[in-house]
């Protein structure tokens, strides 16, 4: 049965009745991971065939953000090598405990060993809410979906940097408001941004039903601000 789920982080708690001897994972803390400490993914790249499949590697770096609408959190890296079947399976340290979840990798000619994980204190605060309520309680939402401007991009088109709003979410904060799609947010509550790190750093410090102003760019009509009120994100 599923008692909840978190679209941001693609977390979810289902229950199984009857199945009290299931084996389980412990937990470990997050929070005390050191950059070099070992780590082990395990998953099922290419599927069941290759089911139970672990490898090894180290945690590279902690705290990391992926300029990605839908990722508001900070991340563990891991050089463990990820692939299509890991996500959703464990991080676990040296001693087997779980200190991640794996959820992305950084797919490129250029760049290998670049995977991330949800840190484990995340998931388990996640979890938490999701079993008191069904959803994540207090988080907040603008309503929009776009695409970040790049510095070069900004430069090559004679545009700000901010993010490029590609659809406003009907019945969202911003709809109804001036803000257009092909607008560009360029600040949100009096700070100035350039990524969704910066945007969801933002509504982190707000909740439900707080005012924010939000400026914008138009090609058609210049600079323009509008005032929204927040929508918890359930």
């Amino acid at each position: 049965t599923v008692i909840g789920t978190d679209p941001a982080t693609d977390l979810a708690v289902v229950k199984i009745d009857g199945s009290d001897d299931l084996p389980v994972a412990s937990f470990g803390d997050s929070d005390n991971l050191q950059v070099g400490e070992t780590a082990i993914a395990i998953g099922n790249p290419l599927g069941l065939e290759f089911q139970g499949t672990v490898t090894v590697g180290v945690i590279s770096a902690l705290n990391r953000s992926l300029d990605d609408v839908d990722q508001r959190f900070k991340l563990i890296q891991t050089d463990a090598a990820i692939n299509p079947g890991n996500s959703g399976g464990p991080l676990v340290n040296y001693y087997g405990q779980v200190v991640g979840i794996t959820t992305s990798k950084i797919v490129s000619e250029t760049y290998e060993g670049m995977g991330f994980a949800i840190p484990s204190q995340t998931v388990k605060s996640i979890v938490d809410t999701l079993i008191k309520n069904g959803y994540v309680e207090g988080r907040v939402k603008i309503g929009i979906s776009g695409i970040a401007v790049t510095s070069d991009q900004a430069s090559n088109y004679n545009i700000p940097q901010g993010i490029y709003v590609q659809s406003i979410v009907s019945g969202g904060p911003c709809d109804g408001t001036s803000l257009e799609e092909g607008d560009i947010i360029t600040e949100v509550d009096g700070e100035t941004i350039t990524s969704f790190a910066d945007v969801y750093a933002i509504l982190e410090t707000h909740k439900p039903g707080d005012k924010i102003k939000v400026k914008y760019y138009s090609s058609s009509s210049g600079d323009g601000e509008v005032e929204i009120t927040l929508q918890e994100d359930k």
